[in-house]
């Protein structure tokens, strides 16, 4: 299974030509002779065609995530998928490739306080599209994560992929657990590294963003509504931001109910979203994308960890 080689990345500037000794080890295999995957032609998310080659990507950066500078300090862990079908380049990972390594954001609790800092931690490769892949290797990304920072998990979880045909931005509201039909890259259904094994957890049909416990001294992310949308837009007033209610049961639904569930079965808070872009990969689309992830991670601090619910 995965090396422990990968690490994350406090999130660079684009285009770093930084890399790792070696690749990692989760990437799938091309399954054919002539290195491209022969995969049915799926509709998801508008996006059909011919299938890609699957190019093994650079990875960025070369450093493992190091420990927080400080107890008020607020970590984002970040994840972007690899390509597929007819999206050679997948805008979802150069975009959260391009986020800083941190910023600074005002404190809610006194206006004279110093402003905290917000530090990015972006999975240095982009995820393969492959349900087993995920399965497997989103556990050991949560766990390296705790393991350098003295057990504590990220803050807040960001999961980005593409809707091709969007010309919108667009934050999923909940998760699915089955039918999981449409192949990935490998070829493969998502029934047994899905829905199968999470029926047998007795995980529920749907997982949203919530808390797992009461206590009102905790985070309190919930499923996004108008309010938080209206935050989202107040820190991007130019950008078409909105909330979906359907993921599309292909692996962008998949990796959020997959990280969603990981909180729920630790009893942990499902402070997770999945934030789906536009699949245009130009620099003026990325630097777009890079604009209204920094706004959502705004939001999730504002809506999420400073506002504590009444006791």
């Amino acid at each position: 299974m995965a090396s422990r080689a990968h690490g994350l990345h406090s999130a660079k500037t684009p285009h770093s030509s930084q890399c790792f000794p070696r690749l990692p080890t989760y990437l799938p295999r091309l399954k054919s002779s002539s290195s491209q995957l022969h995969l049915e032609n799926n509709l998801n998310m508008g996006d059909c065609g011919t299938f890609a080659p699957y190019i093994l990507p650079t990875p960025i950066g070369d450093s493992l995530p190091q420990p927080l500078d400080s107890p008020d300090e607020i970590s984002v862990l970040i994840t972007g998928f690899g390509p597929f079908k007819t999206n050679h380049v997948n805008a979802s990972y150069l975009i959260a490739s391009s986020l800083p390594s941190s910023f600074l954001f005002p404190s809610s609790k006194d206006n004279e306080a110093d402003p905290r800092r917000v530090s990015l931690y972006v999975h240095p490769t982009p995820i393969p599209v492959a349900y087993a892949t995920v399965r497997e290797t989103l556990p050991l990304i949560l766990e390296d994560f705790a393991s350098s920072h003295g057990g504590r998990r990220p803050d807040l979880v960001i999961h980005i992929g593409i809707a091709a045909p969007r010309q919108y931005y667009a934050i999923e509201t909940l998760a699915h657990r089955d039918d999981y039909n449409m192949t990935d890259i490998n070829g493969r259904p998502g029934y047994v590294d899905g829905e199968k094994r999470w029926k047998g957890l007795g995980l529920p049909p749907i997982l949203t963003p919530g808390r797992a416990t009461d206590d009102p001294s905790s985070a309190s992310p919930y499923q996004p509504d108008d309010q938080f949308l209206e935050m989202w837009r107040s820190f991007a007033p130019e950008s078409d931001l909105r909330i979906s209610k359907d993921a599309g049961h292909y692996l962008c639904d998949f990796i959020f109910y997959t990280s969603m569930s990981l909180a729920h079965l630790q009893g942990q808070d499902r402070n997770v979203l999945f934030l789906h872009v536009p699949g245009a990969s130009e620099d003026a689309n990325i630097e777009q994308g890079r604009i209204v992830t920094l706004a959502l991670i705004k939001a999730m601090v504002a809506c999420w960890l400073d506002k504590k619910p009444s006791a």
